[in-house]
């Protein structure tokens, strides 16, 4: 449940969480960490509002902001398209195209793209079906913008909201903490075997002083 008499220090708290997020779960084809842009474009939202997250630089009430009817059925579009933007098809090694979507749907291209303009809204059934052609969640299509950024890292966004002594948050950011320190020490490994390895080869390569080059 979310701490309403703090809501104050709802930017705070988001901030916070969201930072470890980002820092401790990493895409493993990167070995980096995500971009506040490579967030956004998978979570269906603007890379500003991922920014001000970050920085804890929204008002409390733009932090996590209700969804009217209009913006909801809107929603399904924004999220489509981000879709579209952002996944490769396996058969071309390029974005997937409208053409590709309608064969795998039996739908046609105009009907995909009056769902991408917003011009239809998709039945429940139909939406499953574009869920589960590129493989998320068919609340994907309908989560508020925190859910769908928390979602990105395999959370929800109760972490992200609750009260900092919350037990479900003492314990994930316990967890998270752990990960990181656990990570920190497989880089230090790596890097001092890598380190130790690069002496030796100098040593051999090198001739001794008063040696013959």
């Amino acid at each position: 449940m979310t701490d309403e008499s703090g809501a104050a220090e709802l930017p705070r708290r988001v901030a916070a969480r969201l930072n470890l997020l980002f820092d401790v779960i990493r895409p493993a084809a990167l070995q980096r960490p995500w971009s506040s842009a490579e967030i956004a474009a998978r979570a269906g939202v603007d890379t500003e509002y991922v920014d001000g997250l970050r920085a804890a630089a929204l008002p409390p009430e733009d932090v996590d902001p209700q969804i009217g009817e209009k913006q909801r059925e809107r929603l399904f579009a924004q999220r489509l398209e981000c879709l579209f933007r952002t996944r490769v098809s396996p058969r071309t090694g390029k974005r997937v195209t409208q053409t590709e979507v309608a064969e795998a749907l039996k739908s046609n291209k105009q009907h995909v793209g009056n769902l991408r303009a917003g011009k239809n809204n998709p039945s429940i059934v139909l939406a499953q079906k574009y869920a589960d052609y590129f493989k998320v969640d068919v609340g994907y299509f309908s989560a508020a913008p925190l859910s769908a950024v928390a979602a990105c890292f395999g959370h929800s966004k109760d972490f992200l909201v609750r009260a900092d002594d919350d037990p479900y948050v003492v314990q994930a950011v316990a967890n998270l903490r752990l990960l990181r320190a656990m990570a920190d020490r497989r880089v230090r490994h790596v890097v001092g075997r890598l380190v130790d390895r690069y002496e030796a080869a100098s040593k051999e390569a090198v001739p001794p002083f008063g040696g013959s080059a």
